[in-house]
């Protein structure tokens, strides 16, 4: 996220300190706020907010416990949403679209539940929710990469995501350069590695049934995270206007067809 006219925000939020980055335009311009997932940062939507640079104000923060921002000793499953309430409350945010992708997907619908008055729609890119079947439950590794590189190539070099999927190599080795940071000895990932295994929720019907702002929802058929018949179910209690699958795209579908991912985004955004 490399632009000369990027902010970056250090929010406190809870005893942690949270890293934002924004993207200034004119005043009143619409706001757009672009959350990750679980491990992820902020770099992961590098390649889908230049489609909409300088037409929007475009904020991208970064849970505690990943990216740049600092890590707590523990933390429960509401520990994002108290997060982006943070966000919204500190810059003073009304939020004319979200596009949340997978976990990062499931606290903004619990942040538009606290404050829907301050975000007026939202897109969910490939979000599980504990709805449906749970035959397709995705299995999720305990804890975090807690490796030290002594070479930060090497560290680029043996890069993947979580699911793995093709990526093009330019682009993972830049996510993988931006997802690093020096720690003793070496080089890491930034995260905390003490970061808990998500445990699905079992009111998430509940908490889909109480959204109360116009939504979509973007599936990765080739995913292996959120199944058709999950994503329907999903669809259907969130009263989503759209249901949209990239039948060739993997989970990760701002890394893969960033393009494309962009102009389905714009094409959905209510004037």
């Amino acid at each position: 996220m490399i632009d000369s006219n990027m902010v970056r925000h250090r929010i406190p939020a809870d005893g942690a300190v949270l890293n934002v980055f924004e993207l200034p335009a004119q005043p009143n311009s619409p706001v757009m706020l672009f959350v990750h997932g679980y491990r992820a940062n902020a770099h992961w939507w590098d390649e889908v907010v230049t489609a909409f640079a300088g037409n929007y104000r475009i904020i991208v923060p970064e849970f505690s416990g990943m990216g740049q921002s600092t890590w707590r000793d523990s933390y429960d499953q509401r520990q994002g949403i108290r997060d982006l309430i943070a966000v919204i409350q500190a810059l003073d945010l009304v939020v004319d679209v979200a596009v949340a992708h997978s976990w990062g997907g499931h606290q903004t619908v619990g942040l538009c539940r606290e404050y829907p008055e301050r975000i007026r729609q939202l897109v969910l890119v490939d979000s599980f929710f504990m709805v449906g079947p749970d035959y397709d439950i995705p299995a999720g590794a305990a804890i975090g990469n807690t490796r030290v590189y002594v070479n930060k190539d090497e560290a680029i070099l043996r890069f993947r995501t979580s699911p793995r999927q093709p990526i093009p190599e330019r682009r993972r080795a830049a996510l993988a350069a931006a997802s690093l940071c020096k720690v003793e000895g070496g080089w890491s990932w930034a995260y905390d590695p003490k970061l808990p295994l998500l445990d699905p929720s079992d009111d998430d019907e509940e908490l889909l049934r109480d959204l109360s702002i116009p939504c979509d929802f973007i599936l990765a058929g080739l995913g292996g995270v959120v199944s058709l018949e999950r994503a329907q179910a999903t669809a259907q209690l969130s009263r989503c206007r759209s249901l949209i699958v990239f039948e060739d795209a993997h989970h990760h579908l701002m890394l893969e067809c960033p393009e494309r991912l962009a102009e389905c985004v714009r094409g959905l955004i209510l004037d």
